[in-house]
């Protein structure tokens, strides 16, 4: 009986240690796109202060100060830099200047974004060509450096598309917003299956409804109720949803995956 108990202890320890070895991001350099707040900030948060060396990009630069702040005082390694996702030019001068700081970037996640709000008959050219610029084009020329740089290393590593549930949910006034999302978990499987041959890991999260700048124009007033009654969990999502799914797409315990979404939404597209 006591040496059952005994083995089974030995056992459970060892689990222990390969489960944090599997999940172990502390040898990775992380750039976040859209990193100064809501979703990116979170993820950026979640992989520091499990020991990577995140690296948070945006345009604005006030948000990104605060958000560095943020992580390094809860004991993060982070680095900010400014970085406007439509400019290939500044694309590749970003990937150097990481280079150069702290080491090639390992994990990438393509998070910057925007959407909009416009019934179809009123949504004009230059809104549906900027949500597309933003969130497809952008996305795919990131992505395409971070691989080029992997490729020539020869080291492989993971990228991570962040996409949404409406990607194939239609609701009301973002038709633009939707089809972007739709093309970026399009990309996502062409691009896992071009560059798998490289060791280069490419998945999509798509979230559901959470409480962010993105998401305020749509949550405002009674938007939130509803959203929420819609939801089986009976809530939006939060801060921390999102920890799990990105450090396994992240760290060598999604070795084997590529081409994937996962969604991360409470429910809320089954429910409905």
């Amino acid at each position: 009986m006591c040496a059952a108990i005994s083995s089974a202890r030995v056992r459970k320890k060892r689990s222990k240690v390969q489960t944090s070895e599997l999940f172990d991001v502390s040898n990775e350099i992380v750039l976040v796109t859209g990193g100064g707040t809501g979703l990116g900030l979170a993820m950026a948060k979640s992989l520091a202060l499990n020991g990577a060396k995140v690296v948070i990009a945006g345009n604005k630069p006030e948000n990104l100060e605060a958000a560095a702040n943020t992580i390094a005082e809860l004991g993060g390694k982070v680095m900010a830099v400014n970085l406007d996702v439509r400019c290939d030019d500044a694309i590749c001068a970003v990937f150097d200047q990481i280079e150069a700081a702290i080491g090639p970037v390992s994990v990438l996640i393509n998070n910057a974004g925007i959407a909009h709000r416009d019934k179809a008959t009123h949504l004009e050219r230059e809104t549906l060509r900027e949500v597309l610029d933003v969130n497809v084009d952008s996305l795919f020329m990131v992505a395409q450096e971070g691989a080029r740089r992997m490729i020539r290393d020869a080291r492989g590593g993971s990228i991570i598309n962040i996409s949404s549930v409406l990607s194939e949910i239609p609701i009301r006034q973002v038709a633009a917003y939707s089809a972007s999302k739709a093309a970026v978990s399009q990309l996502t499987r062409s691009l896992a299956l071009e560059w798998a041959k490289y060791g280069i890991r490419v998945n999509e999260i798509r979230p559901g409804w959470f409480n962010t700048s993105l998401t305020a124009p749509f949550l405002k007033g009674q938007g939130a109720a509803v959203m929420v009654g819609q939801n089986p969990t009976g809530r939006l999502g939060g801060n921390h949803d999102l920890d799990g799914v990105v450090l396994l797409l992240a760290s060598r315990a999604s070795a084997y995956m590529t081409g994937s979404s996962i969604v991360v939404d409470g429910g809320h597209s089954i429910g409905r």
